[in-house]
């Protein structure tokens, strides 16, 4: 194969030897190049894993099936040489130890508390998607409901869908937006686009206050949509 390869670089394309010499460094330059960014991006996944501090985890938190454990079997009859000159054979007891599966157990996570460490804990979650659950539940200011993992980038529905039992939101929205005190830079949501918020804090400049959800619903020109899908973030204080 090497002779053929040989051949057709030298005869047919009319390479040089020095020439082949060089295409041959080249690859394996480029083999070594491509081999160091594999090990590289190992090293930063790792390091990723671990990368956010467990300030919460705890053995509450994520009640996981336990893995399977030796067990002490009935004693079973076996044989056994008797020590001594005679050489009879005597019968002896022996424990056996058998690997036992123990029973199936449901497992809950709080994700509005979860850190990196309990989210790559689970199967089909990498280090690369808990840094993304984490970024986006920090943006919404808290997780409202479970299906809202869905909308993490490349986070598989499916995955969601098969899951949602065993996981909760605990104690929900951990930051709300106050309508009538943030400023426009800091009013910021995934949910909510610059055109509403523009347009509500012009209105706002004219209603200084705003009591409830139902106030917001008689302002014309809102996208009660967005607002809808907004209403659990949303806090009136005065």
């Amino acid at each position: 194969m090497r002779a053929k390869i040989h051949y057709y670089l030298r005869f047919v394309f009319g390479i040089s030897q020095s020439e082949i010499k060089g295409l041959y460094s080249l690859f394996l330059l480029l083999l070594i190049y491509v081999l160091a960014s594999m090990y590289y991006t190992y090293i930063e996944e790792d390091e990723l894993a671990t990368s956010f501090e467990p300030k919460v985890w705890n053995s509450a938190l994520v009640k996981m099936p336990k893995p399977r454990e030796w067990v002490k079997y009935p004693v079973h009859k076996k044989w056994e040489r008797r020590l001594g000159s005679s050489g009879n054979f005597k019968r002896a007891n022996f424990p056996v130890y058998i690997k036992k599966w123990a029973p199936n157990q449901q497992w809950t996570l709080d994700i509005n508390l979860a850190d990196s460490v309990a989210w790559v804990g689970l199967k089909g979650i990498g280090p690369g998607f808990a840094k993304r659950i984490l970024a986006y539940r920090q943006r919404l200011g808290g997780f409202n409901a479970v299906l809202q993992l869905r909308e993490v980038y490349g986070l598989d529905s499916v995955w969601v869908d098969e899951n949602k039992s065993h996981l909760k939101i605990g104690t929900g929205v951990f930051r709300t937006l106050r309508v009538n005190q943030m400023a426009w830079n800091e009013f910021r949501h995934p949910y909510l686009p610059y055109a509403q918020v523009k347009f509500f804090l012009t209105y706002r400049k004219q209603h200084p206050y705003i009591s409830s959800f139902e106030e917001l619903e008689k302002i014309q020109g809102l996208d009660m949509a967005v607002w809808i899908r907004l209403k659990p973030y949303l806090s009136y204080e005065p």
